[in-house]
């Protein structure tokens, strides 16, 4: 009886290690702000799961919140430092993401510091960056919708994983009731 309890044990956390998912979160900045794609390696987007936003040097909690039913949460950086990211999913199920601190030098130079250099057109140089970040964005998405699916296509546990897990399964087992008929004889 206790080798079926054994082997049920062994079996159903294989299976559980298995098939659970992964969570990702992807950070991207747009418009002076930091947003975030959280989703389980299955495509299913990580609903109302907490978000917590850490410097990356210091160790400082810096904010919290929840990601929207969209599975996305977005914020402004409270200062210009290295970002921890940190999606929990609930059950175990976590993923971080780093933003280096270069990547938000851009968002905290002050107006003084831009230059108001107008164009022939009449436009500053900080609008005429914001409508060509925008437009290679628009031309980008499709690039990233593809990444996505690949990202999460790499997280899915493959037929080799979950026949690997059985074998060892197995192997546990053998060796399992190879000892216990070696002490009973």
């Amino acid at each position: 009886m206790k080798l079926k309890i054994l082997f049920l044990m062994i079996f159903s956390t294989l299976l559980t290690n298995a098939f659970a998912h992964r969570v990702i979160t992807y950070p991207y900045i747009e418009d002076g702000k930091i947003y975030t794609e959280n989703y389980f390696s299955n495509g299913k987007k990580c609903k109302n799961c907490e978000i917590i936003v850490y410097d990356n040097i210091t160790g400082e909690k810096l904010l919290e919140g929840k990601t929207n039913i969209d599975g996305e949460f977005s914020f402004a950086p409270p200062k210009n430092t290295e970002l921890k990211i940190v999606l929990n999913a609930g059950m175990g199920h976590k993923a971080e993401a780093i933003v280096s601190k270069s990547k938000l030098e851009e968002i905290f130079k002050t107006e003084a510091e831009e230059k108001k250099v107008k164009t022939k057109i009449g436009i500053s140089e900080s609008e005429l960056r914001k409508i060509i970040r925008e437009e290679v964005s628009k031309e980008l998405q499709p690039i990233y919708q593809f990444l996505k699916k690949i990202a999460m296509d790499l997280t899915k546990p493959t037929l080799d994983k979950i026949l690997a897990g059985i074998g060892y399964i197995l192997g546990i087992m053998g060796l399992v009731i190879y000892f216990r008929n070696r002490k009973i004889g």
